[in-house]
C-alpha cells in the first residue's frame, strides 16, 4: 500500500474509533454485492481501487482503531499503528498503554513525527514481550497485564464489584480510602499487540473475566444467548469452573466483538483463557496446580518433538492432596492393593457419540508416585506392575506419546490400569456410610464416634 492509501486510512480512522468501524462494515457491505476481482469504487472519496487495495486499506483502518470495550471502563484496545495516533490517545485520556508486542519503542514515532519519548512521556507503559504463536506462554503474563489495566483503571487488583461478591468485610474498609483515591484519578488504558486482534484481544478478556466473572458464568448468565451450542443445565446443579471455561471465555470473546469485531484469539490463547477462568483468575498463577499440570504437558511435547521421555519426572500425588478419600478407587485385583483414588482418576471422551464408557477397557490415571521406579528408567512407553513387593502383578502400561482408548478416545499422556487386572471400590463419605444424618451447618467430625 503507498503513503497516499496509509495516509487515507489514517485520516479516516483518525476521527474515532466508531467511524473506523462504520467504515470496515461499509466495506464489508460492498463487499457482498461485488466482485472482490474487479476494481471497486470507494465513492466518498472518489478513489477506484485495484484488486487487493481495499482489503489492505480495510485492514488498515480496523487496526488503526481504538475500539472501546462496552461497559463503564475506559477500556481501549487496537493494534500498534493505533499507538502512532497520539491525538486520539490524548482525545479518549489514555493514561496507560499495555504493549503486548516485542518491539523497540525508542523507534517509534507518530504521524507527526514526534518521537514515543516526547507524545508517549506522560503515559505509564508496560510491556510483555510474548509473540502471536499458539506454544506461546500467555498465562504467566496474564497477572501482570490485568493488574495494570486495573490499575490504569483506577481499581484495585484485589477489589470487585458488588455485582460479583465482593470482598470481605475488612479486607473493603482496609482497601476503601485507597480505593477512592484511585477512583479519582481513573484514566483510559490502551491494550494494543501487532494487528489489534488476538494477543491485546486475549489480555482483555483475562481481565473482563477476573473483573466481572458473572456477567460471563454460565451459571448464572446463560450462554446460549451468544452461543445456541450451550445452555444451563435443566437440572439446576451449579457447573464448576472447568466444565464452564469454555463458554465463558466465549461469552467474553463475543463481548468484545460488540466493538472489536476482528477480534480472534488463537487457538493456544483461547485454551490458556479457559485455563485462567478454571483457577479463578488468580493473583499467582506459577503456583496454581492447573499451570503446574500444563506447564508440565509443554515439557512432555518438547521431549516428544526430539524422540525423548520426560527428564523431569511429576507425580500429582506428592503435589496435590485430595480432600477425603471418598469416590471410585481402584486395587489391584490380585492382591486387593489400593493403586489410585478418585482425584487422580482421568477422564476421556469417546470419539464416537455411539460409544460409552461402558466400552472403555482401560482406566485412565494421573503419573504416580509408585510409578517412579519403572518411569525413571527413561523409556517412552512400558508396562505398570502392581506396586505391593510380594504382587508385583501386571496392572496396566503406559505411553508418553499417548494411545487410544477401546471407546476411541485418544489420551496423551496415557496412563492405563485395564480394568481386567482392576477392582473398582466406590467408598461413601463416613457419615452417609453410618447412616448418620448430620444436623444442618454440622460438618462431620473426623476419627471415631
Amino acid at each position: 500500500m503507498g503513503f497516499e492509501r496509509v495516509w487515507l486510512a489514517h485520516n479516516l480512522a483518525e476521527d474515532d474509533s466508531a467511524s473506523a468501524d462504520q467504515a470496515y462494515k461499509v466495506f464489508k457491505s460492498k463487499d457482498n454485492q461485488e466482485d472482490d476481482s474487479k476494481p471497486q469504487q470507494w465513492e466518498e472519496f472518489g478513489h477506484r481501487f485495484e484488486p487487493g487495495e481495499l482489503d489492505l486499506l480495510k485492514q488498515s483502518i480496523a487496526q488503526m482503531a481504538l475500539s472501546r470495550i462496552d461497559g463503564q471502563d475506559e477500556l481501549f484496545v487496537g493494534g500498534l499503528w493505533a499507538l502512532r495516533r497520539s491525538d486520539s490517545l490524548t482525545d479518549r485520556r489514555i493514561t496507560h498503554v499495555l504493549s503486548l508486542v516485542p518491539f523497540d519503542i525508542s523507534s517509534l514515532k507518530n504521524f507527526k513525527d514526534e518521537p514515543w519519548i516526547d507524545y508517549g512521556k506522560d503515559l505509564q507503559h508496560q510491556v510483555i514481550d510474548i509473540d502471536d504463536v499458539e506454544d506461546a506462554d500467555l498465562l504467566i503474563e496474564l497477572p501482570k497485564a490485568v493488574r495494570f489495566i486495573e490499575e490504569g483503571l483506577g481499581a484495585s487488583w484485589l477489589a470487585k464489584d458488588e455485582e460479583d461478591g465482593g470482598v470481605s468485610l475488612e479486607k473493603g474498609v482496609e482497601d476503601l480510602d485507597i480505593g477512592e483515591k484511585k477512583r479519582k484519578k481513573k484514566g483510559g488504558v490502551f491494550v494494543h499487540c501487532a494487528a489489534g486482534k488476538s494477543r491485546s484481544v486475549s489480555a482483555v478478556i483475562a481481565y473482563l473475566l477476573r473483573r466481572y466473572p458473572s456477567r460471563f458464568d454460565p451459571n448464572i448468565t446463560p450462554t446460549a444467548i451468544s452461543d445456541p451450542a450451550h445452555s444451563v443445565p435443566q437440572n439446576g446443579e451449579k457447573r464448576s469452573r472447568k466444565d464452564t471455561a469454555k463458554e465463558a471465555v466465549h461469552a467474553a470473546l463475543t463481548f468484545v466483538r460488540r466493538t472489536r469485531p476482528m477480534a480472534e484469539p488463537n487457538e493456544g490463547f483461547m485454551e490458556q483463557l479457559a485455563l485462567w477462568w478454571e483457577m479463578g483468575c488468580p493473583d499467582d498463577v506459577e503456583a496454581h496446580p492447573v499451570y503446574q499440570r500444563w506447564a508440565y504437558k509443554r515439557e512432555i511435547d518438547e521431549n516428544l518433538a526430539v524422540g525423548q521421555a520426560p527428564t523431569r519426572l511429576r507425580f500429582e500425588d506428592e503435589e496435590t492432596q485430595p480432600r477425603d478419600d471418598s469416590g471410585l478407587s481402584l486395587r489391584c485385583k490380585k492382591c486387593r492393593r489400593t493403586l489410585v483414588t478418585a482425584p487422580f482418576i482421568v477422564e476421556h471422551k469417546p470419539s464416537d457419540k455411539k460409544s460409552s464408557a461402558s466400552t472403555c477397557q482401560h482406566y485412565f490415571v494421573e503419573p504416580l508416585s509408585w510409578m517412579r521406579g519403572v518411569l525413571e528408567q527413561g523409556e517412552l512407553n512400558g508396562r505398570l506392575l502392581c506396586p505391593n513387593a510380594k504382587c508385583g502383578a501386571g496392572v496396566g502400561r503406559y505411553d508418553w506419546k499417548g494411545f487410544r482408548c477401546s471407546c476411541g478416545g485418544w489420551v496423551t499422556p496415557a496412563f492405563s490400569l485395564q480394568k481386567a487386572r482392576v477392582d473398582d471400590v466406590v467408598k461413601r463419605p463416613a457419615t452417609q456410610s453410618m447412616g448418620i444424618r448430620m444436623p444442618p451447618g454440622l460438618a462431620p467430625r473426623s476419627g471415631n464416634l
